[in-house]
This record gives structure tokens, sequence and C-alpha cells, in this order.
């Protein structure tokens, strides 16, 4: 008796170390022409219910693994606030015309999972950059990077 609920213990450990969170709902894309401020507050709340699926369709294709990282790092963002954004030139990031720039900054404090803190943020608010594109006016925007800035 003792041996199978170390087992069950040790296998609860293990599962909640090694799989992903459980998705806690639902968060719906925005509509094609959201500004990004729009984008990436669907993105924050994406993380904040483990959508991971929402979180990586709102990123440029190829960077949809940073979404994932943080999908299943994060426990919550608490205490978000999303500032206006301002448009960059595009060559400032490797982009050309006619793509546009977006930079948006956020401020929140990241909970992390146990054991899923990589230990490159502080703990406590932290400000943060999200930077979008998108090819024309009538193109969505999506994230293409983010950072400490």
């Amino acid at each position: 008796m003792i041996a199978l609920a170390v087992a069950v213990t040790v296998a609860g450990l293990a599962a909640y170390l090694l799989l992903p969170p459980w998705q806690t709902g639902d968060v719906p894309l925005p509509a094609r022409d959201a500004g990004p401020e729009q984008v990436v507050s669907v993105y924050l709340d994406a993380l904040n219910e483990h959508d991971c699926g929402t979180a990586e369709a709102l990123m440029v294709e190829g960077a949809e693994g940073s979404a994932r990282a943080w999908c299943e790092s994060v426990a919550t963002l608490e205490d978000v606030e999303i500032r206006g954004h301002f448009i960059e030139p595009p060559e400032n990031s490797g982009h050309s015309a006619p793509d546009e720039v977006a930079n948006v900054p956020v401020s929140f404090d990241p909970e992390w999972r146990a054991f899923h803190d990589d230990g490159s943020l502080e703990e406590g608010a932290i400000t943060w950059t999200y930077l979008l594109v998108r090819s024309s006016p009538d193109a969505p925007w999506r994230i293409f990077d983010q950072g400490v800035g």
C-alpha cells in the first residue's frame, strides 16, 4: 500500500513537471483588423489560459516556439498593463518596406510554474516589449519578437 502511494505521488509529480499545463480556457483570435495592442492583449490572455494554440497563431511563422515556451512555463501574468504602440522603421528589425513594425510596451508580473523558470527574468514586475509586423494595411499584425526594453 505504501509503495502504491509513493508510485502515485511520484507519477503525479513527474506529470506536473514534464507535461504542459492544462488549458483553462479558449481564447478566440482577434479580428483581422485588430490593432497591435489588441493582438498583444489576446496573446497575454492566451498565455494566462494556457491556450497555446491561440498564442502560437499570433506569432509569425517560425516564432511559434517562443509562444509555446511561455505558454508552458508561465503560471499566470499578473498586473498586466499594455501601453500604446509606436511604429518603428522596419529596417531597425531586419524588415523592409512595405512591412510595418509596431512596438508595444507592456508591464506584468510573471508567476512561473514550479521548476519552469529559466532564471533569465528577475522576480516581480517587469517591463517587456512585443514587436509586431504586418505586410500591408490589410494584413493582420503578428508578433515576431519580444524582450526586455
